[in-house]
């Protein structure tokens, strides 16, 4: 039983009331539909049917090849408003590519869009420039009427040309000066007007200078506009002289022709292969796969081509040894319809000149007829005869007079380069090294048409810096790769800096040459770049304990050796480290040598280390990372990295104290500054501090934090190479506090955040609405209690609670993205880079007294961020937002944020106002109580502490 294609069927944008079904479809216009097959024949089996048929797209008389395409999923076929018309195309599909004149196993297809004249000009020749400007003609010269229309294609239209009458009524009173008809071919018209002397004559007496313009009508008589006016070609201008009383016929002399060539158009050529893989580490990775790889950039270079082929003794029919290469050039030509081509005949010297030049004649014609046959367009080709006088050797032997008669075809064709695949990977060093195999999968080279031919046995290799291609045969072939770490460890630095560098170039290539005419044509160009990374991965483990032990927490559960203390490195670090931490505070009171004696007097209590592991056991894609490989302590190779590990550690440090001494600043008490400073000039000691700090009612309870960090290259599940940048980070406590303090609420509440440097408000609206409302209340309360002679209202706060966490984060360079995991589950996520800790530090004020009962409390905002309820008169939470910024060198950031709810009072006594008379009086609130603002909510960044930086 016959099987392939019985019926094709279409789905898409169409108008069915022009569409006939199972027979023609009319499009809408630059709308792409989908061709499939509807159905089969009764000998295809399942399996024929999964594979891929070729799609022909054909003239109207189905005598020409338009395109043609294998493809197992459908032709996607979309007619622009250019070629919309009453011009159909046939579409056909078939397993050999042939196609069936026989049966209507096809579809016609046209496209329709309102008729319009996109364009006009007059040219000196067929297709030429716009002369209008440049350039006026006389009477006699043969002139062009160029048009660019949209849904004519394939009409036949009715051109008038008009001379403007002067001091005429308009359009009604101008000349008509010829009527001419044109058809519309490829959505142009170029019609020659070879008559312009009869012009001279209908006018009698011309004026120095005429103007000329055209009307166009289809064939039923509908006038033709570009969408609003239905003059075209405004103006030809002709002067008054005769160059020429000829006249010739006017004739539309558009080119019949198929396309024009298209650089970016995807050449389809039996010099080619379907998939390139490589076999790395165990796995399989598809890098390139006809069809479905995606180029980043497609450059063209034509190459010119002559072919021979050779006839019999005086004989013109084509010798069947040639009609194989004949055969697969028209296949090559199918496909790639934008060519065009010379077939040039030649004869041997026997034989008189005439005789021998209509044989060189008839043997180019023969060549063409097979062409044409096979469905290419008699446009594209050109023939000629040259006879006996363009002879290929010379010599009266009769292997001579073999290679004399001949045809000559002469063609280009576009080669399409494209920028290299990458494929990128991690490796050791090159004493340990690894091997990779790169497969190509159905190579073909038997339609290679160049001089240089390509060879598909053949793979050429270079490295990063070789001069010399290295050639391996076959379709498999082994190569050993490893990565750019010679020297390292004593060279860690160089090789870090090069990590956080994006633009560095810390990998090492290995080109691989894979040239076929339809992918990667220029043997000058490489195919495939496999870029092999360091496998490196960079350790930090930084911890401050206040019991002066190591925490047992590790990257990854491996232990770890830990360097503890730096009183060694303190003196040359205290210019950098008190920078950093003096310029945060949130007044300038306290001293610099006050937390600098608290810091000198912990050194025991700090605990970093920086590792690095090399020449790994590397983890497949998508699987844990492997720490297996060669350990090197960074930290005993020089000073320098000390100095780093410990500038770190302060800055967690610090999170903690700032913190407890911003709460103390929320008091706002008078004296608290002073003592403080007082207790500076009189500390010796860290014990001293604490004492002296304990006397002014705190309770300090030294953090507890724990981080450990990588860098590291991974492979993802899909095959790509992304930098890592892992922490895992511990604080138990981050905050702890407790203290109560007395406060003076008349001046509490006449101070803003702006007394606390870079607070700033949270982007909260009931909030600032409700500061805003208790703007004018503050003052009045203020002003009233003056007035009665009240000088000090006392109050007290009692601050207390912890705020522990302990996070995994990984930020993925290559794909931008954040993976934050809460290991106490005590966060929310506000946004994907974003934690709000749910414990916080809570308040309690009240007032003591005789006024205790005309004050309560609540908190000023009822949720932090709008996630987390506040509890008692108010709260501090706290926020960590992590980042990263590899294009700028800076590695992954934590930077720690304090969340206060701020807290509103209710003031249930009387006020002061103003009457009308603009004298002060006191009023009563009624018995409703007055909100007003005792503490602002606020929020400001305490500290960032970058790791991995450059």
């Amino acid at each position: 039983m016959a099987k392939g294609v019985k019926t094709i069927k279409f789905q898409g944008p169409h108008y069915p009331a022009m569409t006939v079904p199972g027979k023609r479809i009319t499009l809408k216009a630059d709308q792409p539909g989908l061709f499939e097959v509807d159905q089969w024949l009764p000998g295809t089996t399942a399996e024929d049917k999964k594979k891929p048929v070729v799609w022909m797209s054909q003239s109207m008389d189905r005598l020409s090849v338009l395109t043609k395409k294998e493809s197992a999923s459908g032709f996607r076929f979309v007619i622009g408003k250019k070629y919309c018309g009453n011009y159909h195309y046939y579409i056909e599909a078939s397993f050999s590519g042939k196609r069936d004149t026989t049966h209507n196993s096809g579809l016609y297809v046209k496209g329709w869009c309102e008729p319009r004249i996109a364009d006009s000009r007059w040219c000196k020749q067929p297709g030429g420039e716009d002369e209008r400007k440049t350039y006026v003609f006389s009477y006699g010269h043969l002139i062009y009427l160029h048009l660019d229309t949209e849904g004519l294609n394939g009409d036949s239209l009715i051109v008038e040309v008009y001379k403007v009458v002067a001091g005429g009524g308009g359009l009604n009173d101008d000349k008509l000066m010829s009527v001419y008809t044109a058809k519309v071919i490829d959505g142009q018209v170029n019609l020659k007007i070879g008559n312009t002397y009869q012009w001279y004559g209908k006018i009698g007496k011309p004026k120095d200078k005429e103007e000329f313009y055209v009307k166009v009508k289809t064939a039923s008589g509908l006038v033709v506009t570009d969408g609003k006016d239905k003059v075209h070609a405004r103006f030809l201008r002709i002067q008054n002289r005769v160059v020429s009383k000829g006249v010739e016929s006017s004739t539309n002399n558009t080119p019949t022709k198929v396309d024009l060539p298209d650089k970016n158009q995807k050449n389809t050529h039996s010099c080619k292969y379907k998939e390139i893989s490589v076999d790395d580490n165990g796995e399989h990775f598809v890098v390139f796969k006809e069809g479905s790889t995606k180029f980043k950039k497609v450059t063209s270079e034509t190459q010119l081509v002559t072919r021979r082929i050779h006839f019999a003794f005086d004989r013109s029919e084509i010798r069947t040894e040639e009609r194989a290469f004949l055969q697969t050039l028209l296949d090559f030509l199918l496909y790639n319809q934008h060519l065009d081509m010379t077939l040039s005949g030649h004869a041997d010297d026997r034989g008189t000149l005439d005789y021998n030049q209509a044989l060189s004649e008839r043997r180019a014609n023969a060549v063409k007829d097979f062409f044409v046959k096979g469905g290419l367009v008699k446009s594209r080709i050109k023939t000629r005869g040259y006879g006996e006088v363009n002879p290929a050797v010379t010599g009266k032997t009769e292997d001579a007079y073999k290679k004399n008669r001949r045809v000559e075809i002469d063609f280009s064709y576009l080669e399409y380069n494209q920028e290299a695949l990458i494929y990128e990977t991690i490796g050791p060093d090159a004493k340990k090294a690894k091997d990779i195999t790169v497969n190509v999968i159905d190579r073909v080279d038997k339609g290679c048409f160049r001089k240089e031919k390509h060879d598909k046995t053949i793979i050429y290799i270079n490295e990063t810096n070789g001069k010399d291609l290295i050639p391996k045969k076959g379709d498999k072939v082994k190569q050993t790769v490893f990565s750019q770490q010679s020297g390292f460890p004593k060279n860690y630095a160089g090789i870090l800096m090069r990590y956080l560098n994006p633009w560095s170039g810390i990998d090492y290539k290995f080109a691989f040459f894979i040239n076929s005419c339809a992918y990667y044509a220029s043997k000058k160009n490489a195919t495939l770049e496999v870029r092999v990374y360091p496998d490196i991965i960079w350790i930090g483990h930084f911890q401050y304990n206040g019991e002066e032990k190591v925490m047992p927490y590790y990257f990854h559960q491996k232990n770890f050796d830990l360097e503890q203390g730096i009183s060694d490195v303190l003196n040359e670090l205290k210019d950098t480290t008190f920078y950093k931490i003096f310029r945060l505070f949130p007044a300038n009171f306290i001293m610099e040598h006050t937390l600098l004696k608290y810091i000198e007097s912990q050194a025991k209590s700090y605990f970093y280390g920086i590792h690095t592991i090399h020449n790994r056991t590397v983890e497949k894609s998508g699987q844990e990372l492997s720490l297996v490989g060669t350990q090197t302590n960074i930290i005993k190779q020089t000073d320098y990295t000390r100095f780093a590990a410990a500038a770190v550690i302060y800055g967690f440090v610090v999170v903690g104290i700032l913190i407890e001494l911003l709460m103390i600043y929320l008091t706002r008490g008078r004296n608290i500054a002073t003592k403080l400073q007082k207790f500076a000039k009189m500390a010796r000691k860290a014990q001293a501090v604490l004492k002296r700090m304990e006397d002014a009612g705190v309770e300090l309870i030294p953090p507890a934090i724990a981080v450990n960090a990588g860098m590291y290259y991974q492979k993802q599940k899909d095959g790509r190479l992304g930098v890592v940048y892992e922490a895992n980070i511990k604080a138990d406590p981050l905050i702890a506090v407790n203290f109560k303090r007395e406060f003076d609420l008349l001046q509490l509440i006449t101070k803003t955040i702006q007394d606390i440097k870079n607070a700033k408000y949270p982007d909260d609206a009931a909030a600032k609405k409700k500061m805003e409302r208790n703007k004018n209340n503050n003052s009045k309360i203020s002003q009233y209690f003056e007035k009665i002679g009240v000088p000090k209202i006392k109050g007290t706060i009692n601050i207390k609670g912890d705020i522990i966490f302990e996070h995994n984060i990984k930020y993925n360079v290559l794909t931008n993205t954040y993976k934050i995991e809460d290991k106490l589950k005590n966060g929310v996520f506000t946004a994907k880079d974003e934690v709000l800790i749910q414990e916080q530090i809570k308040f309690e004020a009240t007032i003591t007294g005789e006024h205790e009962l005309l004050f309560t409390f609540g908190p000023l905002q009822t949720k932090i961020e709008g996630k987390i309820d506040v509890q008692l008169s108010g709260g501090v939470g706290s926020k960590l937002k992590y980042g990263a910024n590899p294009r700028e060198g800076k590695g992954l950031f934590l930077e720690k944020i304090l969340a206060c709810s701020g807290i509103e009072g209710k003031y249930k006594g009387s006020l002061m106002g103003t009457s009308i008379f603009g004298v002060n009086k006191i009023e009563t609130n009624d018995g409703k109580p007055t909100p007003f603002t005792l503490i602002e909510p606020f929020e400001v960044s305490l500290y960032k502490v970058q790791l991995f930086n450059k």
